[in-house]
């Protein structure tokens, strides 16, 4: 006993806030009313505690709106993710219908193009492309088990690719228009000028071979002659952006834009008619 004694006296003041406490409470919840002997003491009690209470009432609200709003924060969190993830994914039928339309439009023009032609013409899909500076090729996924031989034409709605260059199995080689190797037998369709079109790398092409006294102009047309046996007649080439004209030379020389976007080519017709072997008489007749 006097062990608590000397707790509770070194613990006089704890022991002086609980005994207060104690009290305050049991005066809180005894009888109410006016008619009470404790109303008085009731009243400064209450008086007293009042501020505490308001202080506890208002940090719990205070706490409790704190939590509401990190609950709510991280639901819309995740309300948001959930948005993002089902925005993205529609996002992505959007752009795979986009590309699905836009591919359907350029399949619909090949098919209308191929009918304009009377040759057989076989539809192949661009898989690779060589536009390094020693030669300007593309693969094509078409090859001798389809019937392509080297020296055939490749087409394409904007106008003439360029050749079969070589094929294996399934898949072939392309040598563009553009590449210092190629060569076309051309005419300016709106004189009838006729010369060959060879390639120039990234400059695009040159007619050669066009007489200084025929008129050709920048804006003009230029097709295929068809006197050199491997692009249909009336074929577009591209269109002249320059004229060179010298008074010592008996040619001029015109530069030709191409009218295919190599960059942007993505199927292709090739003529499934092997080229009769150049003559003399073909090269002759393709330079006058």
């Amino acid at each position: 006993m006097k062990n608590v004694f000397a707790f509770l006296h070194r613990r006089r003041r704890v022991t002086l806030f609980l005994v207060l406490l104690g009290l305050a409470l049991a005066l809180l919840v005894a009888k109410p009313g006016p008619d009470s002997r404790f109303a008085p003491l009731r009243g400064a009690v209450l008086e007293l505690f009042g501020p505490f209470q308001q202080g506890l009432e208002k940090g719990f609200r205070f706490f409790s709106g704190v939590w509401e709003r990190y609950v709510f924060l991280v639901n819309l969190s995740e309300e948001n993710r959930l948005l993002r993830e089902i925005v993205q994914e529609q996002q992505k039928e959007i752009n795979v219908l986009a590309e699905e339309r836009l591919e359907n439009r350029r399949l619909r023009a090949l098919l209308d193009f191929r009918r304009s032609l009377p040759k057989p013409l076989l539809p192949a899909q661009v898989i690779g492309k060589d536009l390094s500076g020693w030669f300007h090729t593309l693969t094509i996924d078409r090859g001798r088990r389809d019937g392509l031989e080297e020296g055939m034409a490749v087409l394409s709605v904007q106008g003439i690719v360029g050749q079969v260059m070589e094929t294996s199995g399934n898949f072939s080689r392309v040598l563009l228009i553009t590449d210092p190797n190629s060569a076309v037998a051309a005419m300016v369709q709106q004189t009838r000028a006729r010369g060959i079109v060879e390639g120039r790398g990234f400059k695009g092409c040159v007619m050669k071979y066009v007489h200084r006294s025929e008129e050709v102009a920048q804006g003009d047309q230029v097709l295929t002659s068809g006197l050199d046996g491997v692009y249909p007649r009336g074929t577009l080439v591209g269109t002249v952006t320059r004229v060179r004209r010298k008074e010592t030379e008996l040619f001029q020389e015109v530069d030709v834009r191409p009218a295919v976007d190599f960059n942007k080519l993505e199927e292709v017709l090739v003529v499934c008619e092997k080229p009769p072997q150049e003559t003399e008489a073909n090269k002759e007749s393709a330079t006058h």
